[in-house]
């Protein structure tokens, strides 16, 4: 199963990204609590942008995705993160070399941060391309988790995950109000009662939806219940749903 292929009907768990970055993943198709519309989502850095301008394309233009034949959308709105532009330039540039040695003086802010979410409305420029509410497994199946959770309480439970990159993996629920510090290229964000999992992803998983498993395996009993974002050897933070629901105003139905 390719992931990063350009799929004539969109999904959860493939490549997409906006014209700005390389590629991430979809999350999936929510209902927008503002207006009742359905709406593409995924992360900030992942649909990063100008609300109103920035397209989005599938797949990503790492993958190949191309202007104006893999256009589907364009940036609607974000969360914006704690921090975005109090760094002048100068510090930017030292912290995007030096980070590593300083990062309490490059942190973007001591106020938390709770999600990197974005979401976009889905204006393909083939008209022939849909999108619809389903999960990709491995084996090509599609399958929609009917069930939520709003993320608190579920420490050492199993969850499943549908990247870009990696695909289906299986992680467990090491801490569920953790907090991190999340490099973002030339600064360290802070981000609370998160979801720290151990388990696999890659570079470009960032977007990956994660459910809490009803059983052994993925089912439409699982329930929606974040959103990874970001990652390491053997571990990846995800963002909560009921946080998701909260900020970026968007609900799994």
């Amino acid at each position: 199963m390719d992931r990063t292929a350009r799929f004539q009907t969109l999904v959860a768990g493939i490549s997409i990204g906006s014209e700005e970055i390389t590629a991430g993943t979809l999350s999936g198709l929510l209902k927008d609590l503002k207006d009742g519309s359905s709406v593409m989502v995924s992360n900030w850095h992942v649909f990063k942008g100008t609300p109103g301008k920035t397209l989005i394309l599938q797949p990503g233009q790492y993958d190949g995705g191309k202007k104006p034949d893999d256009v589907v959308g364009v940036l609607k709105r974000y969360v914006p993160l704690n921090g975005e532009s109090q760094f002048p330039w100068w510090k930017r540039i030292l912290c995007a070399i030096f980070g590593w040695l300083l990062e309490e003086w490059c942190m973007a802010s001591r106020e938390p941060n709770y999600v990197d979410a974005a979401c976009a409305t889905f204006y393909p420029s083939d008209p022939t391309r849909k999108i619809i509410k389903g999960v990709l497994l491995d084996d090509g199946r599609v399958i929609w988790p009917k069930n939520t959770h709003p993320g608190d309480g579920i420490e050492d439970k199993q969850v499943w995950k549908s990247g870009r990159s990696s695909g289906v993996t299986f992680g467990t629920i090491v801490d569920d109000s953790a907090t991190v510090k999340v490099w973002y290229g030339d600064r360290y964000r802070l981000f609370a009662d998160q979801l720290l999992i151990q388990g696999e992803c890659q570079p470009g998983d960032s977007g990956s939806p994660v459910f809490l498993m009803a059983r052994d395996q993925p089912s439409e009993d699982d329930a929606f219940t974040g959103l990874l974002f970001a990652g390491t050897t053997g571990y990846y933070v995800a963002c909560k749903y009921k946080h998701l629901k909260r900020l970026l105003e968007v609900s799994w139905e």
